[in-house]
């Protein structure tokens, strides 16, 4: 019998870079490895083994680490594990390869994961595995050792800035998701490691080449994508602003422009637009009597020489009466009110006092059951190529599928171009009211990206035994997507992709209190 030897090594990221040995022995062309060794019966297991050896060969402590490769030689077997550096002490280097210099050297080096393939690996199959997955084994570990199971939104950050009863806002471009489409200026995803405050002084910085400071959260709301993912939007309002505003990010920006708050352009971004408009009932729940910016020196002076492209306002008279007719809580900008972005940001925003106790600081945004419609323009608004519809027509409290010899499978079908998602569902089955059950992203035989709109419906008709196709229609056709159905037993999911079951689930649990396969 021949015995075979298991050995551990670890893919150490630290930062973006990998951690290698560039291995120097006499007679030999240079060499890469990874840190790693031979497992021993004095180790619990594999992970044992591979901190055991971090801590030999690199002095080195790493966070959880993840299984993400086994690879098979003659006569070896190696379990290799992604895990990010934590510490680094080469003094505490113990192993024996350190303490015979008839071995050669081992030289730390730090590469990019992607030029793995480039290097003399040994093996060379665990070089092209790194370059090859260099893009995913980062966020496969973060999803993994980080909370590992539990649910992680996006949290995004938009500052509001605003000109008396204006708010800017940026066309949206270059960006994949709703380009052309307007949104507030500036905003952002929060990072890893950085408050809410902190993201929108960056974004402002950014975005805008500005400086924020006093910012305070406004509104709060829980927003859902219709078919797409949820997340938090932290909405907030800056006290003072150095700087006038900029497009410092052409390539994702089109143009800045100013909005009254009631008449935002038609081409929003719905969750801007909600944004908003929870801010303006967020201010005008303010007190009347707080503190107003009145700044005539610096009005005069922006007005004097205002940035390229932008018109000079120095109407004083104007200010006076916009600030006196302004609705209480809404910031005073005692300098050119409504037409300029200049004074704008600088002073409207820069009093604008924090939202008392009792005003509508949180809010609920996208949770409704979606139209059909709204899916399809969300669709397009995140850039998918097409869109599919797939029905799940339910019948005396079962569910309509195709079955063959394997598989069972729900009806569906791929919106044509021009149609509408209600046309789409019509050449399935001849339904009228439906729900939405679900959604869930693909990429397409033919490598177009497309996401996957799922709908119940009640069907009144019954297929005809033991064919199991519906009667005739009013106009003597069958749809084509129904021959051949047949009802899946009560309380079953037959034999339907995990997918599609989940659709089931969603839209049929109470008729079937399904809680698993």
């Amino acid at each position: 019998m021949t015995s075979v030897r298991h050995s551990v090594r670890a893919i150490l990221f630290d930062g973006d870079d990998i951690v290698l040995f560039r291995r120097v022995r006499a007679g030999r062309e240079p060499y890469w490895i990874t840190p790693g060794g031979g497992v021993e019966d004095t180790d619990a297991d594999p992970e044992a083994a591979l901190r055991r050896e971090l801590d030999e060969e690199l002095g080195a402590t790493a966070g959880p680490a993840l299984h993400v490769f086994t690879l098979v030689e003659p006569g070896r077997l190696s379990t290799v594990f992604a895990c990010r550096l934590v510490s680094l002490d080469l003094s505490r280097r113990s192993g024996p390869e350190f303490l015979e210099p008839d071995i050669g050297l081992h030289e730390v080096r730090r590469v990019r994961p992607e030029e793995a393939r480039t290097l003399n690996m040994v093996p060379p199959e665990l070089g092209e595995y790194i370059s090859a997955n260099a893009a995913t084994l980062p966020k496969l570990l973060d999803a993994a050792t980080y909370a590992p199971g539990r649910y992680r939104p996006v949290v995004d950050v938009h500052l509001l800035l605003t000109d008396g009863e204006k708010v800017l806002l940026g066309r949206r471009q270059g960006t994949g998701y709703a380009d052309g489409e307007w949104q507030i200026m500036p905003s952002g995803h929060l990072e890893e490691g950085e408050s809410v405050v902190d993201a929108a002084v960056r974004e402002a910085r950014e975005e805008l080449g500005i400086e924020v400071d006093g910012c305070e959260v406004v509104h709060v709301m829980h927003h859902h994508n219709a078919g797409g993912t949820a997340r938090i939007g932290m909405f907030l309002m800056p006290h003072s602003i150095t700087g006038t505003p900029v497009n410092a990010e052409p390539h994702k920006c089109a143009e800045l422009a100013w909005f009254p708050f009631d008449r935002l352009p038609e081409r929003t971004v719905p969750y801007s637009r909600a944004g908003v408009e929870a801010v303006r009932r967020a201010l005008a729940a303010r007190p009347p009597g707080l503190p107003t910016a009145n700044n005539a020196a610096h009005d005069a002076t922006i007005d004097a020489a205002p940035p390229p492209g932008l018109p000079a306002a120095n109407n004083a008279a104007h200010d006076a009466a916009l600030d006196a007719t302004r609705p209480p809580g809404l910031p005073v900008a005692d300098n050119t009110a409504d037409n300029t972005a200049d004074n704008t940001a600088i002073d409207a925003v820069a009093d604008a006092a924090p939202v008392v106790s009792g005003s509508p600081l949180f809010s609920l945004h996208g949770w409704d059951v979606p139209r059909p419609a709204d899916l399809a323009a969300e669709a397009v608004r995140a850039g998918f190529e097409e869109i599919t519809v797939c029905l799940v027509a339910r019948l005396d409290g079962a569910v309509l599928v195709h079955s063959d010899d394997e598989t069972d499978r729900l009806p569906a079908t791929v919106v044509r171009p021009g149609e509408s998602v209600e046309a789409a569902l019509a050449r399935l089955a001849p339904v009228g009211e439906v729900t939405f059950a679900g959604s869930d992203d693909y990429v397409s035989h033919q490598g177009r990206t497309g996401r996957r709109l799922a709908f119940s419906a009640l069907l009144t008709e019954a297929p005809e035994a033991p064919k199991g196709m519906v009667p005739e229609t009013p106009k003597g056709m069958v749809p084509e997507a129904l021959r051949g159905m047949v009802p899946l037993p009560a309380g079953s999911l037959g034999r339907l992709p995990y997918a599609e079951g989940v659709f089931v689930r969603a839209s049929s649990g109470v008729l079937y209190g399904l809680s698993s396969r």
